[in-house]
């Protein structure tokens, strides 16, 4: 007779579960995994869902998945915590960041069971990433296409009335380049996640990445979000070896979404040297609430609206992923919020 010990050593030896196309774990009431269907892990190891999926929270903090500062705020977590304390069958779609600072988005189903006095879970979690990729990625996409060629052919009808129309060529000239920067956006933000983008490294002075904002992002900034526009520059002849263009992709997602988030405000862009760094920054007065900080790289995920977000997390895989540098933020009452974008100076 075919004991339990060695239905599951015919399980392993066959990897017969790791193409089912789900991964289910059995989850104590501490929510340690007691079994995962796939990839033998060392029970020793006394692990949780966030340190198997690698979630960036789990890997930064020193102890793990639940440890830190934005576990609370777990869709996933909560959601499991909450079936084992009622008992009760629940679901949820959660969205990870994970060390690699790519996303990762899935749907969670807890059923929860009763063993030896104990209570014990299976999750089943349901990759749905590529889904949730294309759906936001199609958003995001006609959103803005559809918001800059609707702007362009109102300011194209209002030329036929003026009699000098060269002020409005300038904002038509900044919108269609807006235009073009939105496509190449998608384009690279695509690359990116498939890992096929390829920078063009070259040396540069990085003040002409200052240059950028000043003659293609000041411009049209109040006529596109209703915002000002102020640079704040120190840097003179300080070089980079990178890849401009994404490093001015970089920069344009930082402002963009400064300026999204604050209409009718001063959004501040700063760049100076720190020793052998170059730091770029964008400011704004606004201050982000814990549950927005807690997912502001994570694919999607936006205070803008459904389908937006995808600024924050380019920003983020193309500057550290690609161009080898350093994204963080920091937002705080009486501070406002800042993001940065450290580099190597060449």
């Amino acid at each position: 007779m075919i004991t339990k010990e060695d239905l599951y050593s015919i399980v392993r030896a066959n990897n017969i579960m790791d193409d089912a196309g789900t991964t289910f774990v059995v989850l104590d009431e501490n929510l340690r995994i007691q079994y995962v269907n796939y990839t033998p892990i060392d029970r020793a190891l006394n692990i949780s869902p966030g340190d198997l999926l690698k979630c960036s929270n789990a890997c930064n903090a020193e102890h793990g998945c639940g440890t830190h500062e934005n576990c609370r705020l777990c869709k996933l977590r909560n959601m499991v915590e909450t079936s084992l304390f009622t008992n009760k069958k629940m679901e949820t779609d959660a969205d990870f960041l994970i060390s690699d600072n790519t996303d990762y988005s899935v749907h969670a189903i807890s059923t929860p069971f009763k063993f030896e006095g104990r209570t014990w879970t299976i999750v089943l979690l349901v990759d749905k990433t590529d889904q949730h990729r294309e759906l936001m990625m199609e958003r995001v996409f006609f959103h803005d296409l559809l918001n800059l060629s609707g702007a362009l052919n109102g300011l194209l009808d209002c030329m036929q009335y003026e009699e000098d129309p060269k002020e409005l060529m300038l904002t038509v000239k900044g919108i269609s380049s807006q235009l073009l920067e939105e496509i190449e956006a998608q384009r690279d933000l695509i690359y990116a996640k498939n890992n096929i983008l390829k920078p063009s490294p070259k040396r540069f002075t990085a003040s002409e990445t200052v240059d950028f904002v000043n003659e293609s992002l000041v411009p049209v900034s109040k006529d596109m979000w209703d915002v000002t526009l102020h640079v704040d520059s120190t840097l003179t002849n300080e070089m980079l070896n990178s890849d401009k263009g994404l490093v001015n992709r970089v920069i344009h997602n930082m402002v963009k979404n400064a300026c999204e988030a604050n209409h009718g405000t001063t959004v501040t862009v700063k760049a100076h040297a720190d020793g052998d760094k170059i730091v770029f920054s964008v400011h704004n007065d606004a201050v982000m609430s814990d549950e927005v900080k807690s997912k502001v790289f994570i694919y999607g995920n936006s205070t803008k609206g459904n389908g937006r977000g995808l600024g924050t997390y380019s920003m983020k895989l193309i500057g550290e992923n690609f161009l080898h540098g350093h994204v963080w933020f920091r937002s705080e009452k009486g501070f406002g919020t800042e993001f940065y974008f450290e580099m190597d100076m060449a």
